[in-house]
């Protein structure tokens, strides 16, 4: 859950720096949004194999969960 927070807390800075009012500062190193959300999918597939969860089951029970309880809360593009 650290190694969890820790990315998600660099994908944030990431986006508060490409899209915010925070520019980044010439000594920090040049990293994207794709790089960040890349390295919080690993950390979610080692942290569900530690687990033994598969995550493909996970993620079509939460599309299901999505298409049925809030199928009129999301906006279709």
């Amino acid at each position: 859950m650290a190694r969890l927070t820790e990315e998600v807390g660099e994908l944030a800075r990431e986006i508060n720096h490409s899209h915010g009012e925070k520019p980044k500062k010439a000594t920090e190193p040049e990293k994207t949004v794709e790089e960040e959300l890349g390295d919080i999918i690993f950390v979610l597939t080692c942290f569900a194999n530690s687990l033994d969860i598969d995550l493909s089951k996970a993620f079509e029970s939460s599309i299901t969960k999505f298409e049925t309880r809030d199928k009129n809360r999301w906006t279709r593009k």
